[in-house]
């Protein structure tokens, strides 16, 4: 589409643009009509969703935010103008919530996303929105009717996803959001084809699997104790975070009265509702306590907030990012240090200590020890020291008595039932040889039967 391209305003709007002092407004006003004309839309047929479509990219790239805000108001000004002539269909003025308005979806996108929004928190259904609203907008762009959609142009869609350079866990999540949003339509009867068939499992692009980040614990040490010795209040709470293992969200919703005691005098941190919608209770050091005590005592009395910003209300988390980078300088840290990597290294190292990984889930709030192992990885210490000891045990298991008297403790069947277990983990699961692994547990099994019928006597465990 040309900028250039020859258009025609509606009677009246040439005198309507003469009441406008900003220039922005005849340009904006002559671009809608060229992309309407583009797209074969009349006024009438525009819908609140276009609006949006159209602002995305109104001169053909797209515009910074304060450009494209003035630009909105100069525009809706004159679909207000068009509505109360009898040329458009739907109030503009609903269009009008902010300089961060919604975007505005089809009717059934938005009946949908209404339905989401009695079980699912509001960040999730603004989630649901910008999915949806990208989608639409691609149907639309792509001349597609949802009712007709079929595997094909679903295919080029995912195509769309992956030539836009998203991240795949990204492509997982809008993928899985329009199968929801198809299944909503399908049970309703407005689509042709079952959502199963149109996306497939094989549509969702495989996520990589990210090791955790710990610091080393010479650069954990020295950022200890720089935070420790700070004064600023971000820095303290940084210096929280390690200690419990938050994260950045649940450190800024920390209240002031946060400080469990239980029937023995042991002291708790109660973590708030978080990322995964829980609360916690974490177990906090001496000097833990301390740090909190220090932390309510600095600060405006009857706060809400454990850390509060100097007008009393939440602190941010650009806040802490700044301090953090201030008070990592000079120690040797390897790739970009962040605030979450405060919370790798709590789990790690409680690892390292011997800790079982179900009390390092709880203490981190994850419902399952999968997301626990991404997220705080056995260290090599733990995992060294648990091979050694398994070596040990199986040497003291097996070790043939020297004496004659105790070769009745050696158990031949017990033996051959490990040995077929050692052969089905690895070597049943190497692909190609699942079946010479299932024969040879057989020999091995005919082994202990012959053995228990010469001498079923000595053979039992």
């Amino acid at each position: 589409m040309s900028s250039r391209d020859r258009v025609v305003l509606p009677p009246g709007a040439g005198r309507f643009l003469s009441t406008r002092k900003d220039k922005k407004a005849g340009a904006i006003v002559r671009q809608l009509h060229r992309w309407m004309k583009h797209n074969g839309l009349e006024p009438l047929q525009l819908e609140p969703w276009h609006v949006d479509q159209f602002l995305e990219r109104p001169f053909g790239k797209r515009l910074a935010t304060g450009t494209r805000y003035n630009y909105r108001g100069e525009l809706l000004t004159y679909l207000q103008w068009l509505y109360d002539k009898g040329e458009l269909a739907f109030d503009p003025s609903k269009l009008r919530r902010g300089r961060f308005a919604r975007r505005a979806l089809p009717e059934l996108a938005e009946q949908f996303v209404a339905s989401l929004a009695v079980t699912l928190r509001s960040s999730t259904c603004n989630t649901y929105r910008t999915t949806l609203w990208r989608f639409c907008r691609w149907a639309s762009e792509q001349g597609i009717a949802l009712e007709q959609l079929d595997r094909l142009e679903l295919s080029r869609f995912f195509a769309h996803l992956q030539q836009r350079g998203l991240h795949p866990a990204t492509r997982c999540d809008t993928i899985q959001q329009v199968r929801t949003y198809l299944r909503w339509l399908y049970e309703r009867g407005l689509l042709a084809r079952q959502p199963e068939l149109l996306i497939r499992p094989t549509d969702f692009p495989k996520c990589p699997q990210y090791l955790p980040r710990p610091i080393s614990p010479e650069a954990d040490r020295d950022l200890r104790a720089r935070l420790a010795a700070s004064s600023c209040r971000y820095h303290q709470g940084l210096l929280l975070m390690r200690n419990t293992g938050l994260r950045i969200g649940e450190l800024i919703s920390l209240e002031i009265d946060c400080v469990r005691t239980d029937l023995q005098g042991n002291r708790f941190l109660k973590v708030p509702l978080g990322k995964l919608h829980n609360e916690r209770l974490v177990p906090l050091d001496p000097e833990t306590v301390n740090l909190i005590e220090r932390l309510v005592t600095v600060g405006r009395p009857g706060r809400a907030w454990l850390l509060d910003s100097a007008k009393g209300a939440r602190t941010v988390s650009d806040r802490y990012r700044r301090a953090l980078r201030q008070a990592c300088e000079g120690i040797h840290i390897v790739g970009r240090m962040t605030p979450h990597r405060l919370r790798h290294t709590y789990a790690t190292t409680l690892l390292s200590g011997g800790m079982s990984l179900v009390g390092v889930m709880r203490l981190l709030g994850h419902h399952s020890y999968h997301t626990t192992l991404r997220y705080a990885a056995i260290t090599q210490e733990t995992i060294g020291r648990e091979y050694f000891e398994a070596l040990g045990q199986i040497e003291r298991r097996y070790e043939r008595p020297l004496h004659g008297a105790g070769s009745a403790d050696l158990a031949p069947n017990r033996v051959l039932a490990d040995l077929i277990r050692w052969v089905d983990k690895h070597i049943g699961h190497e692909t190609g040889q699942r079946h010479a692994a299932r024969r040879l547990a057989k020999r091995i099994l005919r082994i202990a039967s012959d053995i228990q019928a010469l001498a079923p006597a000595q053979t039992q465990p």
